[in-house]
């Protein structure tokens, strides 16, 4: 599980946040298999004249802008990666992929200055445009300027469109599309990486895909431009003597507990340049233990505070308090993170002092999933109790409806998970369940469940009982407590804005 995938499900905000360009949790496709897909001949209609594109032979990199809203999106796609459905009002553009081998995987890597997004498709047969039988993948899962998505090539040649979701057109459409075929799987499934090149990023082997693959303490922090560990720099005016080599893990200081399980470490931090981190390495001797983090300082600086595996797996984090506060429980043995840094808008040289402080109780391992959800206010459900220790479940794609889970991943063809953050009873709510429209879809699962209305592709989920148990907007800044948070009406078992 990776917090990636858990992020994505917390954009899909629709009733408060408004469409910006995303998609829908995986649906069961209306497609036929990728083995039975054929490529289809362009026919004649006028929607389709942009796939009369010349070819690209893959590799390959693309330079190109979107115009004319020509193409109508399928209403289904036998994958969808996006948060807020398969949209598609605006300008498009169709980029030819020849030289695919059938039955082999490809990523489709999409960078643009807008929102944009993109569907890969095997043909164009319909006035509007590409059938749904025709649409191998739909990806819109960020905001931002950066989109990935994987396909199976069903023959040698496929069409990806590029399109916007909003009727009017972005302030600037251009874009570049790299086409390549996969070297490894970015959640370990297949690698071939290693070498000089040991990490797996969208598909392709890097040297490193975050900082947490530089294991040089002198080039500590991963370039995202190049993927290469890097030496560090740092703008502040003054700043503690560990800098810059504690910009990445490799470079951590240790925060070693004394007799009575306290520890505690000084350190300053600026926003130059804007996303500076200082981290800090703890070390889990025994099952059961538990640590209690504090940051604090002084002023109205906003520093946050993240925990992390030895893998930059993100375990626990407080964005909104002041102090920050988390506590993580069952961790298995090793070593862990913390990391530091300050939200800000712009860059600032001027250092703030911090203080991180942490406390280790010992105790028994965990004895089911119930231990792994009892603290959720800052810690990330985990929903697996493993010899003693919370670990995330591996369900690969297979979970049935029904089944536990702590992320989409887990889970069958045509289900969900609502793997939010910071909710209570997660090992009893977070299961597997079909997509919805309405209540009545939800019906067979009984009458302790209902259909949200608070996501574009609504799930079927468990009446709440409290507000504990409804969905948080870890980018939105609460009113009150640590994370903005829809309310339970306890009467109808709706979660609500």
């Amino acid at each position: 599980m990776s917090s990636v995938s858990r992020a994505a499900l917390l954009l899909a905000f629709a009733a408060t946040a408004g469409a910006c360009g995303g998609g829908t949790t995986p649906s069961t496709p209306d497609a036929p298999p990728l083995a039975d897909a054929r490529i289809d001949s362009p026919p004649s209609f006028a929607a389709c004249a942009k796939f009369d594109a010349p070819g690209n032979v893959v590799p390959a990199h693309v330079e190109g802008a979107i115009a004319g809203a020509d193409l109508t999106a399928p209403t289904q796609c036998a994958t969808i990666d996006a948060a807020f459905g398969v949209e598609s009002a605006g300008p498009d553009t169709v980029v030819h992929l020849t030289g695919l081998v059938a039955g082999k995987p490809y990523l489709v890597h999409l960078s643009s200055a807008a929102d944009l997004a993109f569907y890969v498709v095997t043909g164009c047969a319909s006035v509007t445009g590409p059938t749904s039988s025709q649409c191998l993948l739909f990806e819109d899962d960020s905001s931002g300027h950066s989109e990935v998505g994987r396909f199976v090539a069903p023959a040698a040649e496929v069409y990806v469109v590029v399109d916007y979701y909003e009727s009017t057109a972005p302030h600037d459409g251009t874009f570049t599309l790299d086409a390549y075929a996969e070297e490894c799987r970015d959640d370990g499934a297949t690698s071939a990486c290693g070498g000089a090149t040991p990490a797996c990023l969208d598909g392709q082997c890097v040297a490193c895909a975050s900082s947490f693959d530089c294991p040089s303490a002198d080039l500590p922090v991963c370039d995202p431009a190049t993927n290469a560990c890097v030496a560090s720099t740092t703008g502040c005016t003054t700043d503690d003597a560990r800098e810059p080599a504690d910009d990445g893990p490799a470079g951590a200081a240790l925060l070693a507990v004394d007799a009575g399980g306290h520890a505690s470490l000084a350190g300053s931090m600026c926003a130059a340049p804007r996303g500076e981190s200082d981290y800090v390495a703890f070390t889990v001797e025994t099952l059961g233990e538990t640590w209690d983090f504090q940051l604090a300082w002084t002023g109205p600086r906003n520093l946050d505070l993240e925990l992390f595996s030895a893998t930059g797996e993100q375990l626990g984090l407080s964005y909104w308090d002041h102090p920050e506060t988390v506590r993580l429980t069952y961790l298995p043995v090793g070593t862990y993170y913390a990391r530091v840094s300050e939200f800000s808008s712009a860059t600032d040289p001027a250092p703030v002092a911090y203080t991180l402080s942490a406390a280790r109780t010992l105790g028994a391992g965990c004895t089911s999933a119930a231990d792994c959800a009892a603290e959720a206010r800052n810690q990330i459900f985990r929903g697996a109790c493993t010899a003693g220790a919370c670990v995330d479940i591996d369900g690969d794609r297979t979970v049935p409806a029904g089944g536990a889970c702590d992320s989409q991943s887990d889970c069958a063809s045509g289900l969900t998970c609502p793997s939010f953050f910071f909710v209570t009873n997660a090992d009893t709510r977070e299961t597997c369940e079909p997509s919805c429209a309405g209540d009545s879809d939800c019906a067979a699962l009984g009458d302790a469940y209902l259909c949200t209305t608070y996501l574009a592709e609504n799930e079927c989920v468990q009446k709440c009982t409290s507000d504990a148990q409804c969905p948080t907007v870890i980018d939105a800044q609460p009113s009150t407590g640590p994370w903005s948070r829809l309310s339970c009406n306890v009467a109808s078992g709706r979660c609500l804005p």
